[in-house]
């Protein structure tokens, strides 16, 4: 259907600008029409007169951060009073993000036909499920304002978690990349001006050198060959992880890591009970909750684990029996739900769980990078001295010869 972008005034005199979709010029008058707008100027869109920047590729993804933004906004709107098509109107020209602005301008004309928020939602990839299940609960049980607050609180607390966890790897990381660029420097410069020299005062070159010097050569000759087999693993893991029993391989290989297994169980435990949570308090029955929930978890083998105690609920199983099962979630989280379904407060002690386990992950990933700081320092001090020590070696022989 052609997109045509326009420049019109409102009955007010208000300039908007903007874009609509129509599949003739007849269906655009009457859009017009319908939104009581005056148009000045009207171009279809076409390949020639595109904003590069409005291409899929240089938009900027929706994060955590801009979510809780947008809820939280909408909550304090909706909670003074003002209807959900004015709060669309207000929030989409002062969200700062380009990607979610021009969305939430798409709902807001998609709500003004008569639309359900949660409805125009769903057509929108920006937003994640369980915002959109959690609004449609929302509107629903009147309670909008409180549901964006939860909402808002909740990806405020993964926002938190996911920095922290992104803090504490950013030193092995920057460690890792260092040492590959200092022992590719050394191969590719250091070495050879060095061995060369040996060479010409005639030394006779141990085997520690010659092994390092061969290196040296292969990357100066065969560089690509390395580089292939680097881009070569990327894509596959790439390829493995978008095919779903290659997912799956690759999660079950991750939980199996020691001590990044451990993280990621505890990450799977916060996020399930912390979302299962979310939805409950909100009035969301536990299997619609579990539909939603297993799509947050973002593992394959927890997906599938999730999918088989879905079938088992509807069966008339219990949750906490369904967990029991499971070599991903902990003993604690069953003993927990177990506790939750017997007292009719499941959504209260699944939220006091979440938040045990939020710090569980923090302490995890403390330990994690305490654990892989040193073993990397230790690797790059071995790599290092030992390229340095293929380099000293031949000046020993050569004050052997001299003497």
């Amino acid at each position: 259907m052609p997109i045509y972008t326009y420049k019109a005034r409102a009955t007010d005199g208000a300039l908007n600008v903007g874009e609509i979709e129509a599949a003739s010029e007849l269906q655009l008058q009457n859009i017009f029409r319908e939104r009581k707008l005056i148009p000045m100027e009207v171009k279809q869109k076409t390949a020639f007169n595109s904003d590069i920047s409005q291409l899929s590729i240089f938009k900027p993804r929706v994060q955590k951060q801009d979510l809780a933004i947008f809820c939280r906004q909408f909550s304090v709107v909706i909670e003074a009073g003002i209807s959900i098509g004015a709060a669309l109107d207000i929030m989409r020209k002062q969200i700062e993000n380009p990607t979610l602005r021009e969305t939430v301008g798409k709902i807001y004309e998609e709500v003004q036909k008569g639309r359900n928020l949660s409805e125009c939602m769903r057509e929108h990839k920006d937003f994640p499920p369980i915002l959109i299940n959690m609004i449609e609960a929302g509107e629903v049980s009147g309670t909008l304002d409180k549901v964006m607050n939860q909402m808002a609180l909740k990806f405020e607390k993964e926002m938190k978690t996911q920095r922290k966890i992104k803090g504490a790897m950013t030193m092995p990381v920057i460690t890792l990349v260092l040492m590959v660029v200092v022992v590719v420097g050394m191969l590719l410069f250091v070495i050879p001006n060095f061995v060369g020299m040996f060479k010409e005062a005639g030394a006779e070159l141990p085997m520690p050198t010659k092994v390092v010097l061969a290196i040296s050569d292969f990357l100066q000759e065969k560089w690509y060959i390395p580089a292939g087999i680097v881009v070569a693993v990327f894509g596959g893991l790439k390829a493995l992880r978008s095919n779903p029993q290659g997912r799956k391989i690759f999660d079950q290989t991750v939980l199996n890591l020691p001590m990044i297994g451990v993280v990621q169980k505890k990450i799977i435990t916060a996020s399930f009970a912390g979302t299962l949570s979310t939805m409950m308090d909100a009035g969301i029955p536990i299997l619609q909750s579990m539909e939603v929930v297993k799509k947050v978890v973002n593992n394959a083998v927890a997906i599938e684990f999730l999918d088989s105690a879905i079938a088992e609920l509807k069966k008339g199983s219990s949750l906490a029996a369904q967990l029991q099962e499971s070599t991903i979630f902990p003993p604690m989280l069953t003993s927990m739900v177990r506790i939750g379904e017997e007292t009719g407060a499941l959504d209260s002690i699944l939220a006091k769980t979440a938040e045990f386990f939020e710090g569980e992950v923090e302490v995890a990933v403390e330990q994690l990078s305490q654990a892989i700081n040193p073993l990397m320092t230790i690797v790059m001090g071995l790599v290092i001295g030992g390229m340095m020590m293929a380099i000293v070696l031949p000046m020993f022989s050569l004050a052997s010869q001299a003497m």
